[in-house]
């Protein structure tokens, strides 16, 4: 080989090495470019960012699992985040997958093409197979129903037996209500006690407005010898924060504390627009049962309803108010339509106060005195058809025979007069404008029965203790 030959061949092989080096070198600084310096913009605005892929499933980035994508290294400077657990191919490598050579320019889009164009759907976030805790229910968190306040009863108050209880000098056990005007005149009060004096009557159920009532009736009655069961005007629906002060008033005067606390509650007429309100009452009932007892009073109770007198001593057993039975009286209102005395078929009798006497003996343990407040019978009632109407005759025998059950000692239906049943006052008096009474009423005075009633004998009623 010539000289010139040799360096021919030299001078090719430097060639060849610069320009091996001169590729090397472009492909090395190509190596390390970012993607993105090649991607024209219409491709990069269809790009999906790591991000989302890494939120979407495959389906809905339109790239499937093994597609390789055109996306940055962990090492380019705008790409920190990967979109698979398998390492991302260099840019050289997508390069020579694409067929490009290592001089040609980045042309990612003309090879790497995304299965389906994406939208500006908003892309759902990818499932996970984690499990998702189910979410927690608002149930309400059951709240403790507070415990009813306890009766504050004093304790220096001891126990009262039937023979224990005041009663009228000469007690023969019969009565009359009173008046139902509640502020009345001092001239209709003086006359009608001495009506019932002229009767011969020794109890009474006496209706007062307020505490000046109180202290204009108390006097007279005590000073013609009836005893009284006073009841103050009230309805069921109202509370009444006085009754210490009435106590005291009757004390001073030095009359009897029998005091009835409310009237028929249960029945429509006492509340406004005849809707009864059973646990209002009991509330008004708890609180003057306290303020009575611990005025030192005896506690009167007035029911018609069965019911309602039930659920009133299991209410005052539940505020541990037992104390208070054993210095209490029940004021039953046994209306006789027109039964006859003897009558005993359901509650509208003479003799209905029967039933009570067994709820309270059921409910506990014993029957308290019980002094009728009302009832016997209208003239002309006609309420069953079965019996007569009550005319003046059957009006005048009814009652001879009620009020003879204290002289004898026997009931109309063959039982022994109880010694709980203290007296049997009915309504009414007198008013001009009932047909019960039997003073001044439109129908009349009810003048053979008032003569008649004073026609029986004189008599003291007695108890089997005695």
């Amino acid at each position: 080989m010539s000289q010139p030959d040799y360096d021919l061949r030299a001078l090719a092989l430097t060639a060849v090495l610069v320009l091996m080096a001169t590729v090397a070198a472009i492909a090395c600084t190509a190596d390390q470019l970012p993607v993105t310096a090649a991607v024209d913009p219409v491709w990069q605005s269809r790009l999906v960012s790591p991000t989302a892929l890494a939120l979407a499933p495959a389906s809905a980035t339109g790239v499937s699992a093994g597609t390789v994508t055109a996306a940055p290294t962990a090492a380019a400077p705008v790409a920190t985040a990967t979109t698979s657990p398998t390492t991302t191919p260099s840019a050289t490598a997508s390069l020579a997958a694409a067929g490009a050579t290592p001089s040609s320019t980045i042309a990612a889009p003309a090879t790497v093409t995304p299965a389906s164009t994406p939208t500006n759907t908003a892309v759902p976030p990818t499932p996970t197979n984690t499990p998702v805790p189910p979410t927690p229910t608002n149930t309400p968190t059951p709240t403790a129903t507070p415990t009813p306040r306890p009766m504050s009863l004093r304790d220096d108050l001891p126990a009262m037996s039937l023979a224990d209880w005041p009663r009228p000098a000469g007690d023969n056990g019969w009565g009359m209500h009173f008046v139902i005007d509640s502020y009345p005149s001092e001239e209709e009060i003086d006359r009608n006690i001495q009506r019932m004096l002229d009767m011969r009557m020794k109890w009474a159920v006496v209706l007062y407005g307020d505490e000046i009532q109180l202290q204009k009736l108390a006097p007279r009655f005590r000073d013609s010898g009836i005893m009284v069961i006073w009841r103050k005007m009230l309805r069921p629906y109202e509370a009444y924060y006085d009754w210490g002060r009435d106590i005291q008033i009757l004390k001073d005067l030095g009359v009897v504390p029998y005091m009835q606390i409310y009237n028929e509650p249960s029945v429509a007429q006492e509340w406004p627009e005849g809707q009864s309100n059973q646990a209002v009452f009991l509330e008004n009932l708890v609180a003057a049962t306290e303020a009575v007892y611990n005025a030192g009073g005896y506690v009167g109770l007035q029911f018609v309803s069965e019911n309602w007198l039930i659920d009133a001593l299991n209410l005052i057993k539940q505020r541990e108010g037992e104390a208070v039975f054993q210095r209490m009286f029940f004021i039953p209102h046994s209306y006789g339509m027109n039964h006859p005395p003897s009558y005993t078929e359901d509650i509208n009798a003479v003799l209905s106060f029967r039933i009570f006497a067994l709820i309270f003996q059921e409910q506990i343990g014993f029957i308290p005195p019980m002094i009728v407040g009302e009832g016997g019978w209208k003239w002309g009632a006609t309420d069953d058809g079965r019996y007569p109407m009550v005319n003046d005759d059957l009006h005048r025998d009814y009652y001879v025979e009620l009020y003879s059950w204290f002289r004898t000692g026997m009931l109309s239906n063959g039982e022994p007069l109880p010694d709980y049943l203290f007296a049997f006052c009915p309504w009414l008096i007198a008013h001009k404008m009932d047909d019960n009474a039997f003073y001044d009423s439109f129908a009349g005075d009810r003048v053979i029965t008032i003569e008649a009633i004073k026609a029986i004998p004189g008599f003291t009623r007695r108890f089997t203790w005695e």
